[in-house]
């Protein structure tokens, strides 16, 4: 079988490098032209450690050994530099002859003909007049998944109350305050939740391969954009917002340090509907929604709330488990290859499910009633880390 995988992030990649040890070619395609530095942190928990141990265990051993990291949220999750976690995963898929990348191709059409077998393809045009064929399609392409919104037409997501600021900085030793010299030794750092819950901040450090790297991420429900259209900074929102004189100070050390792009707010994050009611009245009882030879992987089919960073973990596990059913049907032709999407999906609702609607709950106490959620359960955290 050959494949064709839209985004490459770190959802897609993987993604890719799990097919490619049952594909005989992968097409991977990324609408940016570059892999540019972005993002801030990326946290795995240990059930997306294993998917990706399973995918490759050379790839693991090397993210251990070579990319900074660090345990946060808890000590069975690592926190990665966003784009050297990235940068680590696409390393590892240009070794592979049978993995093909496309750089800067933004598609305009899915055709499926959707045939009852396997007579036919999946074909995929691109504005350059680049043109792919395979036998599948997965839209691996992020929480705004261009395949899910143009192409499988799911009705618009539900859009979070929640902006997101992030960044990075290196410490300057010289000079920087002796409270932001000591968040270096402290792994996650929460320095703001506002009475009311409408705004935290939180610092991440690494290990000692990246001595004085901080990341940042401060997320809000409050409205940034302003009446005047200019939108409210960061600088703004503390003033107001944090009470604590201390973290006050801290924090603004902290974006004042930190690249100026990074004080301009990502877009707000599409969150997916995936209630049950959601689900009954779209008929996708048994799935997230892929058609014919189409479908999707990781925050393009069920993005999380931004709470304990299961996300990631869970769009591994989504390349491991496609890359088993295909595995497991032996390319004999046993399933035709919509069964076989259809199979991957019905496998993994019940437990995206699961995790979505932990993730929603908590994200509640956070932003709506402004309190810490507390720690999980014993039994949801080994049901978890158990993984796949």
């Amino acid at each position: 079988m050959n494949c064709i995988v839209i985004g490459a992030g770190p959802s897609g990649l993987a993604c890719a490098l799990a097919l490619s040890n049952v594909c005989a070619k992968v097409h991977l395609v990324e609408k940016r032209a570059s892999f540019e530095k972005r993002g801030a942190t990326f946290g795995m928990a240990k059930n997306g450690q294993s998917a990706l141990r399973d995918i490759s265990p050379e790839l693991m051993e090397y993210m251990r050994d070579e990319v900074g990291l660090k345990a946060g949220f808890g000590s069975e999750t690592l926190v990665f530099v966003w784009w050297e976690m990235r940068d680590a995963i696409l390393k590892f898929v240009k070794l592979r002859d049978n993995i093909e990348l496309h750089c800067g191709e933004e598609f305009t059409h899915i055709i499926d003909d959707d045939g009852d077998d396997d007579s036919g393809a999946v074909r995929v045009t691109f504005r350059s007049g680049l043109e792919l064929t395979a036998d599948f399609v997965v839209g691996a392409d992020g929480v705004h998944s261009q395949v899910r919104n143009d192409v499988l037409r799911f009705a618009p997501p539900i859009i979070s109350e929640t902006t997101l600021f992030r960044g990075s900085l290196q410490v300057p030793q010289e000079t920087a305050s002796a409270e932001l010299k000591g968040c270096l030794a402290k792994g996650m750092v929460p320095l703001a939740v506002d009475e009311k819950g409408k705004l935290y901040f939180v610092l991440f450090n690494f290990n000692e391969r990246h001595r004085g790297r901080l990341a940042w991420v401060l997320s809000t429900s409050i409205d940034v954009e302003g009446d005047d259209g200019k939108g409210i900074s960061p600088f703004s929102l503390l003033d107001e917002h944090v009470k604590e004189e201390k973290d006050l100070q801290l924090i603004k050390e902290v974006l004042s340090l930190s690249d100026k792009d990074h004080l301009k707010p990502y877009p707000k994050t599409s969150i997916v509907d995936l209630s049950n009611e959601t689900l009954e009245s779209s008929g996708m009882n048994e799935g997230w929604g892929g058609r014919g030879r189409i479908t999707l992987i990781g925050d393009a089919a069920h993005a999380m709330r931004p709470t304990d960073g299961y996300g990631g973990a869970m769009a591994m596990e989504d390349a491991l488990v496609l890359s088993r059913i295909i595995k497991n049907d032996g390319g004999q032709g046993n399933e035709t290859t919509q069964n076989i999407l259809r199979q991957y999906e019905s496998e993994r609702m019940p437990r995206v499910k699961r995790v979505y609607d932990n993730q929603c709950e908590r994200y509640d106490i956070r932003m709506k009633e402004g309190k810490r959620p507390g720690p999980q359960s014993k039994e949801f955290m080994d049901w978890l880390l158990a993984g796949v």
